[in-house]
């Protein structure tokens, strides 16, 4: 039996002794004949008084005194272990419960009724994946109504996309845990994550529900030295990246060219199976040539421009997110760096905001470290708390190449 257990027993125990005390009393009164008014009553002579009933009496009140000398030592002892026992039972089943929340069906805590199915799109150890997203048309085309979903005008036609969501193994390396709640509670508009707080008057989660979240993000959190290292080959994959994808579209352009030849060779084929083969070629070889000029556009990147565009450019770069060479109904992206949910720092702006060699040293303090809400930041900044800090996650070389390619903007 628990100590916790043994203590409620206890006062079960003491709260039925003294019920039963009370209730005897109340009845055994209902029996008395009335008594004798205690100023008329003949008390007990003093030799009666200053014999074995006193000793009875001050026996009993040395007990109690002893039991509440020995007591109150033990109790003091023992609290704080008992508290913070409590502290962790409590925040083991905030993580069991934010497990549940974040689960989806081939993870061992999903529950049907209970799961919002994150992991759909951060993966199931929050290692990172992708969103289904519809982005919809920006083009001035589409002002007019003739022209809204008319697939004569594919411009004005709403594009699927697959949103790449990113790792939560390592946000809080990032993200203040407040910075995560407010993530949690308000979304990111105009991207797939939604609002899930109650409090933006969008979402179904209390506070204690977006806690539990935060507390099972915080069991999978990877070591700062490990995020490092990922980040350093990251680097490496981006550069070969480029390549395969070129090796992809070349796969996927003779596949697509033996399919014509198949079709051209068959009598059965139809003008529509032909022609439709011979679309499949020209989009293939048209993939490839977006695929090339990616990969070259890729090797001649510097470092820093490729860490930018890794942990940057999803807030800094419009459709960044989504960006895929080879998919050449999506618009591109303009710029890198030109702004989206984050600022545009294009043109400059990072040198008028950090000016001068005082103003690179504050604007690698910036990216490393960040400010709180509502405080100064460069010469006219007035942190929004959104923005990530990386200092655990990227080195001092790492983040002075993002300082030196953002001040090339």
């Amino acid at each position: 039996m628990t100590f916790r257990t043994t203590l409620i027993v206890l006062n079960i125990v003491a709260l039925a002794v003294i019920a039963g005390v009370i209730l005897w009393r109340v009845f055994s009164l209902k029996r008395e004949k009335e008594p004798t008014p205690a100023n008329l009553a003949k008390f007990l002579e003093d030799e009666d008084l200053e014999g074995r009933r006193l000793e009875r009496v001050l026996g009993w009140s040395l007990l109690f005194v002893l039991v509440v000398a020995i007591a109150l030592p033990v109790y003091f002892l023992v609290e704080p272990s008992r508290q913070v026992v409590m502290q962790d039972r409590f925040l083991a089943d905030s993580e069991e419960r934010g497990a549940i929340l974040f689960a989806n069906s081939q993870s061992p805590a999903y529950v049907s009724t209970k799961s919002l199915l994150c992991a759909n799109c951060h993966g199931t150890k929050a290692e990172g994946g992708a969103a289904p997203y519809v982005v919809q048309p920006e083009s001035d085309l589409c002002i007019k109504e003739q022209n809204q979903g008319n697939p004569d005008v594919p411009a004005c036609l709403a594009q699927p996309v697959s949103w790449q969501a990113p790792a939560l193994n390592t946000v809080l390396l990032r993200f203040t845990r407040s910075q995560v709640k407010h993530i949690l509670n308000y979304g990111r508009p105009g991207t797939p994550m939604v609002a899930w707080g109650i409090v933006s008057g969008k979402g179904v989660l209390n506070e204690q529900s977006i806690d539990d979240l935060v507390n099972y993000l915080a069991t999978l959190q990877i070591p700062s030295a490990q995020a490092k290292s990922i980040s350093k080959e990251a680097v490496g994959e981006y550069r070969t990246g480029g390549k395969q994808l070129v090796s992809q579209q070349e796969d996927a352009l003779t596949k697509a060219q033996d399919e014509l030849a198949k079709a051209q060779a068959d009598p059965t084929t139809t003008p529509t199976g032909l022609a439709q083969a011979e679309v499949a070629v020209a989009t293939a070889a048209a993939q490839l040539d977006a695929a090339v000029a990616y990969d070259a556009e890729v090797q001649d990147l510097s470092d820093g421009a490729i860490l930018f565009r890794l942990n940057c450019a999803r807030c800094h770069t419009k459709r960044w997110s989504y960006y895929d060479p080879t998919a050449l109904k999506v618009p591109p992206p303009p710029p890198q760096g030109s702004g989206a949910y984050g600022p545009n720092l294009t043109g400059s702006s990072t040198k008028l905001q950090f000016p001068g060699k005082a103003g690179v040293e504050e604007q690698f303090n910036w990216v490393a470290l960040g400010v709180p809400a509502n405080e100064q930041y460069g010469v006219r900044g007035i942190s929004s708390g959104r923005m990530p800090h990386f200092a655990s996650q990227l080195d001092e070389a790492e983040i002075k190449a993002i300082v030196k390619y953002e001040r090339s903007l």
